[in-house]
């Protein structure tokens, strides 16, 4: 009887890591996809921010020409 209790913890055990395994896989591919979406999101704010400075340039040359 103590072998099937001690094979039924260890079983136990293993699905406990198994599924903090999952989540630990599941978190980092969360914060990747996370990362990957900030930089993209900074670079569209550069860029838009850049774009509205030229346009602002033009502008004034534009206007003062």
């Amino acid at each position: 009887m103590k072998n099937a209790t001690q094979d039924a913890n260890k079983s136990f055990d293993q699905q406990l890591i198994d599924i903090i395994k999952q989540q630990n896989d599941f978190i980092f591919n969360t914060r990747k996809r996370l990362f990957a979406l900030e930089h993209k999101l900074n670079t569209v704010l550069f860029s838009g921010l850049i774009a509205i400075i030229y346009i602002m340039t033009i502008a004034l040359v534009v206007s003062h020409g």
